[in-house]
Order: structure tokens, then sequence, then C-alpha cells
């Protein structure tokens, strides 16, 4: 397969609110999803809160069934593939372990199932173990229950990546982790994924944690995918308001403005995005007719 080919890809996709609660009504939560994901690609998908971004996760994980729209895996459709024959492995944010093994088993679960390893399950254990900072013996031991709400969310990565999926699902898998750990686990984590060539969608409120892991990210926004590109093209030289608004400061200045002489002779309406950055202030010029007033100074 081409290297640049998608290895995933998303066609019209869309998921009712029905699918979540079949008492609730069909209503759309995740709207006709486009997107495609080469093999290796780490897809950062950022948005507020209940736009769909899980729904969009479980969907391609096949936990739930989309009403509309197909999941390719290299041209396959998988859409109706159970979530055990995808490749892929999730990790959630309510971290899911096993309540009745210890850390150690529940990281060598996935070996269970698998047929082919590649590599032995203890030396596996030991990379998975140190990348997570899960290495005492004391630890390894101990049932879920008895250890922080963050050594668990480290667990369920740990339970996730240590047989190397094709594809990983990822919904804020560093939200529970100790601040700390959370920027070396990060870094980790994307070298682990980009060295072994696993395709990976990562969820994430946090831009900075976004854009540090992700190739490319996709903003959405009551159920839609409003742009997808890298941080850079997405915070220069965003498509929709949406995006300018999202993206980068929330202290971006917007301004509405027509261009009245253009070459259909009609009037032009444009939207401006002026990001603080941007902005210095000079004398009034020839070459730069507007000026502005200072309305108030804040020391920060």
């Amino acid at each position: 397969m081409n290297a640049a080919a998608p290895f995933l890809e998303l066609r019209h996709l869309s998921v009712p609110l029905s699918s979540v609660d079949s008492a609730l009504p069909r209503d759309y939560v995740v709207r006709d999803i486009e997107l495609s994901i080469p093999k290796g690609e780490i897809l950062g998908i950022v948005g507020p809160t209940g736009c769909g971004k899980t729904l969009l996760l479980k969907a391609v994980a096949g936990l739930i069934q989309p009403l509309h729209g197909q999941v390719l895996k290299e041209g396959t459709d998988i859409t109706k593939t159970p979530p055990s024959k995808r490749g892929m492995s999730m990790v959630f944010q309510d971290y899911v372990l096993y309540p009745h093994l210890s850390v150690k088993k529940n990281i060598l679960f996935p070996f269970l199932r698998k047929e082919e390893f590649g590599v032995s399950p203890e030396v596996r254990l030991g990379e998975v173990t140190s990348l997570l900072h899960i290495t005492e013996e004391k630890l390894l031991d101990r049932r879920p229950k008895y250890i922080s709400g963050g050594e668990r969310q480290r667990v369920a990565i740990g339970k996730a990546i240590s047989v190397l999926p094709e594809f990983i699902l990822l919904d804020e898998p560093l939200s529970n982790v100790e601040e700390n750990l959370r920027n070396e686990i990060r870094h980790s984590l994307r070298k682990l994924v980009k060295d072994h060539g696993v395709t990976a969608i990562y969820v994430s409120h946090n831009q900075i944690e976004i854009a540090e892991v992700a190739d490319r990210i996709a903003v959405m926004y009551q159920g839609r995918i409003e742009q997808a590109d890298t941080y850079t093209s997405l915070y220069d030289d965003p498509k929709r308001y949406f995006v300018s608004l999202f993206i980068g400061e929330k202290t971006t200045n917007f301004l509405r403005a027509e261009e009245v002489e253009h070459a259909t002779n009609g009037r032009v309406g444009y939207s401006l995005t002026i990001r603080p950055g941007e902005c210095s202030i000079t004398e009034v010029t020839d070459s730069i007719p507007i000026d502005g007033k200072v309305a108030i100074i804040e020391n920060l």
C-alpha cells in the first residue's frame, strides 16, 4: 500500500442520539464525517464539550453503530466488524481495567488474545512500564482499586499499547495522569506510536497537548468537522469562523469587513481574524492609514 494512501477512512459517518440511548430522539450528534488517515499518522481531534468527539471514536471502534456512513480500513468496510476483530485498542477517559487482575496482568492481558506477539510479554512489559513510570514491583502486583486514579490511567494506556495494535484510539488519555508526568509520557507515547508505525486518533481538550502529539488536527463543532490540518495551518489560515475562534488565544480579535471595489463591481464580505501577536503600535503613515485608540492598559 502506498504510504500516503488512507489507512482509515470515514465516509459520511453520522451517529444519532438514539445510538447512545434508544429512548432519545434521532437527532444527530455526529454529522456526515469525512476523514482520511494515512498509515502511521496521529490525527488529533479537538472541540468543545459535547461536540461528538467521544461518540466519533466509539463509532470508529465499533462500540456504537452509525446510522449512515462507513468506516474503512485499508479499503475494507469494517463498519459492522466486531471491535475485537478490528485490530485496534482504545483508551477511555474512565480507564477500563479488570478489577480482579493485578496491574501486571492487566497490561499483559491483550497477549492472551493475540496469536503472534513479535516480542515476549516480559520484554514488552518492561518497555511499557518504563515508559509509563509504573516499574515498582509492589505497584505491579496491586489490583486497580488499590492504586491512584493517575496510576490507573497509566495502566489503561499500558494495556492498550502493550501489543502495539494496528491503530489506537485515545480519548483524553492523559486527563487523569499526574501533572509532573504528563509531558514526559506524552512525548514517549508519541515516539512509541511513531517508531512502530501505529495509526492513532487522539482526542483532547488541551490544545498544547494535541499540538505536540498530533501530525494533523481535526476541529469538531456541533457534530461536524470544521477543518482538518496541521496546527500551524489552523492557527495561521483558519477556513471557518469557529476554527479561528477556537484555535489559539481566546483574546483573538474579529472584524467584519466589506471590499467595496471588486472586479465584479459587487460588495464582498469578509471576516478578519487578528491575533494579539500580529498587532503592533506605530505612528499612522500614508502606508498604514488605520488609526486606533488605546482604551485600557492592563499589567499581565
